[in-house]
């Protein structure tokens, strides 16, 4: 695995809020903006492209939400809820069959089935679950076992295939897996050596591998064989996700000194052309 080159991402704040812990960015077409969380502030944010946020608080810890059709869904520590904005209400859809958990990261696949893993309330148990979700049938299947902190969350629709990290000082590895053909995962990359430690991802429109560097203050560019990667600077410090918004890319973190727990924006990363 070599690095390419380093460069600055010119992320900019974009949310008027100001999360402890900001994670999940993902785009609805149909409400207009961006979805995402505030886990330590226990919050679920909507953040319009003006920079105009909505906040409202969530009855347990939330780990991510995930915008299905019009449906706006969030893994918490019980289970995955249904989120009703016209009332501000949270009905659960299916129930977290561990205790002392909570979900974390999570990606939606081509088939509107959601990618969720869990882990240990306190950090300290090798307990996480990957699970398969489907939300029509409110199905919640454990696909791999054995995770500190679950991360990486992306789908490659072209290539058929899940990634996912864990973020772990003592793990810092990404996979793949081909999950309708094989239970068996493959290390992508590993972050020994590098800045920061793997955190949240997304893939744009040529199959390359976007990750946060949390505590590093970068983010990582993978190709899609993972051998080779671009880095690039960011204005945090603990960057926690990037996702692509049409030809922008967004980005959540931690509260810092600076900037850190706004969303925030780069006009224009080096990927092509995603349409919204």
């Amino acid at each position: 695995m070599t690095g390419e080159h380093a460069a600055a991402a010119p992320f900019v704040p974009l949310s008027d809020f100001r999360a402890k812990l900001g994670e999940s960015p993902v785009w609805s077409a149909k409400h207009n903006a961006i979805w995402w969380v505030d886990i330590a502030g226990r919050k679920l944010l909507r953040t319009d492209l003006s920079g105009v946020s909505q906040t409202w608080p969530t009855p347990e810890i939330p780990g991510f939400v995930q915008v299905i059709g019009g449906d706006v869904l969030v893994g918490m520590q019980s289970g995955i809820f249904q989120f009703t904005p016209s009332t501000a209400t949270f009905e659960k859809h299916v129930s977290l069959p561990a205790h002392g958990q909570r979900f974390n990261d999570a990606c939606t696949d081509a088939q509107g089935r959601i990618w969720a893993g869990t882990m240990d309330l306190e950090n300290k148990r090798p307990n996480g679950t990957l699970y398969l979700y489907d939300p029509a049938q409110r199905t919640l299947e454990p696909q791999f076992v054995g995770f500190r902190t679950i991360n990486g969350l992306a789908w490659d629709a072209a290539n058929n295939r899940l990634f996912f990290s864990d973020s772990h000082p003592s793990v810092q590895t990404v996979w793949t897996s081909h999950p309708e053909s094989s239970a068996n995962k493959t290390v992508f990359a590993r972050f020994d050596g590098l800045a920061g430690r793997p955190d949240g991802a997304t893939l744009d429109t040529g199959g390359r591998y976007w990750i946060a560097g949390v505590g590093g203050a970068v983010l990582y560019r993978f190709a899609p064989d993972g051998q080779t990667f671009a880095q690039y600077s960011v204005p945090v410090a603990s960057p926690t996700k990037p996702a692509f918004i049409g030809r922008a890319m967004v980005l959540t973190s931690f509260i810092d000194k600076v900037d850190g727990g706004r969303l925030a924006i780069w006009d224009k990363p080096p990927q092509e052309s995603i349409a919204l």
